[in-house]
């Protein structure tokens, strides 16, 4: 899967669009213990959870088809061409990496290797 930061919203000074990045189920807020810690990553926001189908800040999906709203998978909807994730769940990575060889370090073995965008 290939990702490509199209946009970023408001406060987001991590990524700027152009950016490559990878999205990680395990996030990091880089504020909890969890995150500070050196014998952890299971950040306290951002961990892997299969039931949180909406963004953390305000609880709301960002996805609708014919007016119902569609959930995303674990914070990250690797299968859609489009999605909007936590910066956090995102790593940069050099933009000179083949795309479609790094995406096996995130998920791509189980989902698609098409051209896809993210908006932040």
């Amino acid at each position: 899967m290939n990702r490509v930061v199209e946009s970023v919203g408001e406060g987001v000074t991590e990524l700027q669009p152009g950016d490559h990045v990878l999205p990680v189920f395990t996030g990091e807020c880089k504020e909890c213990a969890h995150c500070k810690s050196k014998e952890s990553n299971m950040c306290d926001l951002l961990r892997i959870n299969t039931d949180r189908g909406v963004m953390i800040n305000d609880q709301k999906s960002r996805f609708s088809i014919n007016g119902k709203p569609l959930f995303h998978f674990v914070g990250t909807s690797p299968f859609s061409e489009y999605t909007i994730v936590h910066v956090g769940c995102l790593a940069k990575i050099n933009p000179l990496a083949p795309l479609d060889k790094v995406c096996i370090l995130s998920c791509g073995i189980s989902t698609s290797i098409k051209r896809n965008h993210i908006i932040l």
